[in-house]
């Protein structure tokens, strides 16, 4: 009795007081009701006081960690694709960039098997019916890619960066913290009007077919943090999910490493030093672009088919399939691409590595490693090697290598801020 008669007669001093209790008489108030309604003994009134009180729920939880979870995503909106990776769920997704008028597919769709994934992105954005990656590419009438320098004003990019972010969060997630990058060259110029650009709260995206079909969904970018290319991918090379050296053997101070990141309209190339601390710096004299990637290949497959048939076109799909088989039919006989594709990936690598030894000079022969990565790193390893005494490591999962460097970055410096 006396402890009850000591916690009301606290409550009625605190009614009278001046601001700084407000919030402690609302809780209290709520504790009171909750007594009311649930009938509950006074101890437990007490204990539920308590929790409210240093912001925890009954499993000690944190309330406002229940309340809003914000997820990190690492999104690389490259040239060629779109890579995408969560934090929370290490779910990853990878698609073409590529975003086309959406419209009702009618009797193809009938016919067609339906699959509920990346490969058949259908969405309305902004009251507008788009195809984003490989259904744009298959039957978009007008599909683009989004090569100006600021792209990111683009309303292509709003459309692929609320897909990515979507798809990797799985709509469970509307609080996001995103890490994403910017070509060397452009870096600098570039970052902060990037950065802003994607903050705040996004369009609704109604998804109309894709994994998630049938879910109006929107994003709000809390923070975004955005990295230079290639130096990210030195990240992810260097050192593992857990915070480890991959290669403790290349972390002397004063070691150069450098790495080549074939893309697909552009090469970043990036050399970084080892210091004392075992971090390390870019040395901005033999880091930049390229403007030469996988783009050039295609460019030059374009050209040896309007040669080949006179004059006619090569749209995305059928350039997919070509990379895909070596070959395509043009009127019934069958065209072979094989042996061009080789010659032109040898030309383009030796063009690339007459780029790179003409700022790395004999400064490459000093190198304690060079790393490739990027889309077309798998592409154009065999051709790029004799060129560098085939001393070449192909960083793991060389697609993602950007993403993951921005997953692992951003994760660090939000953590710090946290």
């Amino acid at each position: 009795m006396a402890l009850k008669g000591l916690f009301f007669y606290l409550f009625t001093r605190l009614l009278i007081q001046k601001p700084f209790c407000i919030c402690i008489q609302k809780i209290i108030c709520k504790c009171i009701e909750i007594r009311i309604q649930k009938r509950l003994p006074f101890s437990k009134l007490v204990y539920v006081l308590l929790c409210k009180l240093i912001g925890k729920n009954k499993k000690g939880e944190d309330l406002k960690v229940n309340a809003q979870r914000i997820e990190h995503v690492a999104i690389d909106l490259g040239y060629g694709f779109v890579k995408a990776i969560s934090s929370t769920t290490g779910k990853r997704v990878v698609f073409p960039s590529l975003v086309g008028k959406g419209y009702d597919l009618g009797i193809a769709g009938m016919f067609a098997e339906k699959h509920d994934d990346e490969s058949n992105i259908y969405v309305e954005y902004n009251k507008n019916d788009y195809f984003v990656g490989d259904l744009a590419k298959k039957e978009s009438r007008t599909v683009s890619r989004i090569f100006e320098q600021e792209r990111f004003g683009h309303l292509y990019t709003k459309i692929l960066l609320n897909t990515g972010i979507q798809l990797v969060t799985e709509g469970k997630v509307d609080q996001i913290n995103l890490s994403t990058g910017l070509p060397l060259d452009f870096y600098k110029a570039q970052r902060k009007d990037f950065q802003q650009s994607v903050l705040g709260l996004q369009p609704l995206v109604k998804w109309k077919s894709g994994e998630l079909k049938g879910k109006e969904l929107r994003v709000n970018i809390n923070n975004a943090l955005v990295f230079p290319q290639g130096a990210s991918a030195v990240f992810s090379a260097l050192i593992n999910h857990e915070g480890k050296f991959t290669y403790p053997e290349l972390m002397d101070a004063g070691n150069l490493i450098a790495l080549i990141d074939i893309g697909f309209r552009t090469t970043d190339y990036v050399v970084v030093e080892i210091q004392e601390d075992s971090s390390f710096v870019p040395k901005v004299k033999l880091s930049g672009t390229i403007d030469d990637g996988v783009i050039n290949l295609h460019q030059q497959i374009k050209e040896y088919y309007k040669q080949a048939t006179g004059g006619a076109d090569l749209n995305e799909f059928h350039m997919s399939r070509i990379l895909k088989n070596g070959y395509v039919t043009y009127k019934g006989e069958r065209m072979d691409f094989r042996e061009m594709i080789e010659s032109s990936k040898n030309s383009i690598a030796t063009n690339i590595s007459d780029r790179l030894k003409a700022v790395w000079v004999e400064e490459a022969d000093l190198f304690e490693a060079i790393f490739l990565a990027g889309g077309g790193g798998q592409l154009f390893e065999q051709s790029i090697q004799p060129h560098f005494a085939n001393r070449i490591k192909v960083v793991k999962e060389s697609q993602f290598a950007n993403a993951i460097g921005y997953l692992r970055l951003g994760k660090r410096l939000f953590n710090r801020v946290s």
